[in-house]
């Protein structure tokens, strides 16, 4: 599709706007199949079901919904069809050239590449069959990744030898309580046999992660008090935020109305913290040849294009900081800076801040520990916005350019329009000086989908090492893993696990069968390789088979030719995810 181009003195042709805009429209619609390949219902149209006297009847809500070919379909309204005494299945379907879309009922099978499908109704039914596969989109923008350590050095811990436990603190808040996977992260302790990891209390803050130790039946150890973590945990925090719900009307411009109302969305109430947007027009402008175009023309195919935009930001990405915006302030200073960034509002509109901007703080004297203010960005209103004037023929002039610079300001947070004033940063002022500096704990980022990739080792052709102890003896097996494939720019998170047979016989004709296996972790790591050491302690367990104890890693097995009894005999081989927020 060729890029328009518009020079001084050509004639100006009615299929140059429509190819200029069919240009922006085409990119947009390959970006949301490709980038996020994703189609189907991203946002509302609920369906619902009602049998009167002499009809029933199918009420679409209005939403949002991406066909196969990645092209945006907007419902405004709600909208009602007749169903008939056949099966039919209902779908979304554009008006014209789109984005404003319809319901319609079919009673062919529908086609993917322009029709998303909302539900199928056979006769004599009081809703859609919840069998029939209705497109839902995936949204990969509103799962919300953090990954961290718990590290030996540095964790402070309650508890015994054996069974302890540590509080972990999110480095952001998260606007749920959060699903969190925790493995081990380095070595057990020494007489250690097995470790396990258990998470409790999630909350959108942090959690609690308890640590048990299993100790060889004739271990002297006692269970004394601990105070700092024995091992290196590892751990993933994962919450999904839902999308901003659609709405009857605009966010509120005045700070002084009250917060949307809380929507229902899918039968669920929607946190507080995801305010109701509105729909944005989506009627395109057609034009003819030897038209005169009007200001307003040209306005509703910038206003038609923009509101893509939006919906695209909104229903696929979320909204908070994308990058930059960060706000920094020293202690008894009058003024803090904001850092040039990017980020989007509920809204799904862009918030662009060119470069780095000093602000004052609020001028409030405080009480004796100071007053809490919120720095936040918000969009500046077409009324609000400075304007530049050009002249036009006879004598007249008009604006050509609405400044696109968002709006700073300070606020109370019990007057922040959640998703319509961006938290940056929170600051506490007395005497109209700065008391600490600015925090981040009410920052919120735009949802990024993590960079995950996985492999695992050859079985039967991994290469294995022994690790000694001073004294020479056989403690532990290590493989080393290149993982420059996965393309990680830094460090990921990684996780691992041990794959191949266990049960093996100690040394000799009538060698008795025996365990060889312990607790892998990563030892060493960058975003090119990792190097993972199993742990391998004596002890004793039970046989699957019930007859009787078997040992578990005999020393007659430690020795220099146990690589290759793992290696080529058991077949051990090493699974990983790396994880890169």
């Amino acid at each position: 599709m060729d890029r328009i181009r518009f020079e001084q003195g050509a004639r100006l042709r009615s299929a140059d706007l429509a190819e200029l805009f069919r240009c922006a429209d085409g990119g947009l619609a390959e970006h949301v199949r490709s980038a996020h390949r994703t189609d189907g219902v991203l946002l509302g149209l609920r369906t619902t079901v009602v049998v009167g006297p002499l009809r029933t009847t199918v009420t679409v809500a209005p939403g949002i919904a991406a066909t196969h070919r990645g092209e945006l379909l907007v419902l405004q309204r709600d909208h009602a069809l007749t169903l008939g005494t056949e099966p039919a299945t209902v779908v979304l379907r554009a008006v014209g050239d789109g984005p404003r879309a319809r319901p319609w009922l079919l009673h062919r099978p529908p086609d993917p590449a322009t029709e998303v499908v909302l539900g199928r109704f056979v006769p004599g039914s009081t809703a859609l069959d919840p069998t029939a596969p209705r497109s839902a989109a995936r949204r990969p923008g509103s799962t919300h990744v953090l990954t961290g350590r718990l590290s030996r050095a540095t964790a402070v811990v309650t508890g015994t030898v054996t069974n302890w436990s540590a509080t972990v603190t999110l480095p952001q808040r998260l606007a749920a309580p959060p699903t969190v996977m925790a493995a081990l992260g380095g070595p057990t302790p020494r007489k250690a046999i097995t470790t396990t990891v258990e998470v409790t209390d999630p909350t959108s803050t942090g959690f609690v992660l308890r640590a048990r130790h299993t100790l060889p039946t004739d271990s002297d150890v006692t269970d004394q008090a601990v105070t700092a973590a024995p091992v290196d945990i590892v751990w993933t925090a994962i919450t999904h935020t839902p999308p901003v719900p659609a709405g009857p009307g605009r966010p509120p411009a005045d700070d002084s109305l009250p917060a949307p109302a809380v929507p229902v969305e899918g039968g669920l109430t929607m946190s507080a913290s995801e305010p109701t947007a509105h729909l944005p027009a989506v009627t395109r402008p057609a034009f003819f040849e030897q038209q005169v175009l009007t200001a307003e023309d040209l306005m509703r195919l910038v206003a038609t294009e923009q509101s893509l935009r939006e919906l695209h930001h909104r229903t696929l990405h979320g909204w908070g900081i994308s990058s930059g915006m960060e706000v920094t302030g020293a202690v008894g200073q009058s003024l803090v800076t904001v850092a040039a960034g990017y980020a989007l509002d509920a809204a799904g509109r862009e918030l662009l801040l060119t470069e780095a901007v000093e602000l004052d703080v609020p001028a409030v004297a405080g009480g004796a520990d100071g007053e809490e203010f919120c720095l936040t960005v918000r969009w500046t209103e077409d009324a609000e916005a400075a304007v530049r004037l050009r002249q036009g023929g006879c004598g007249s002039q008009g604006a050509v350019r609405l400044a696109n610079d968002p709006t700073l300001q300070w606020l109370p947070g019990a007057v922040v329009r959640s998703g319509f004033d961006v938290v940056l940063a929170t600051a506490v002022v007395r005497d109209c000086r700065l008391v600490s500096p600015p925090g981040t704990a009410l920052r919120r980022r735009v949802p990024v989908p993590p960079h995950v990739a996985t492999g695992t080792t050859p079985p039967g052709a991994t290469e294995w090492h022994t690790v000694k102890n001073k004294a020479g003896e056989v403690t532990a097996v290590r493989t080393d893993i290149i993982t420059a494939d996965a393309g990680f720019g830094a460090e990921p998170m990684y996780l691992v696990r041990l794959d191949g047979q266990r049960m093996t016989r100690t040394p000799g004709g009538s060698g008795r069968p025996c365990l060889l296996d312990g607790s892998p972790y990563v030892s060493e790591a960058d975003g090119k390789q990792l190097t993972v050491v199993v742990p391998l302690v004596t002890g004793f367990t039970e046989s699957d088979e019930g007859s009787g104890p078997v040992p578990v890693n005999p020393t007659a097995l430690l020795n220099d030719d146990l690589p290759t009894v793992i290696g080529t005999t058991l077949d051990w081989c090493v699974s990983w995810v790396g994880l890169e927020n």
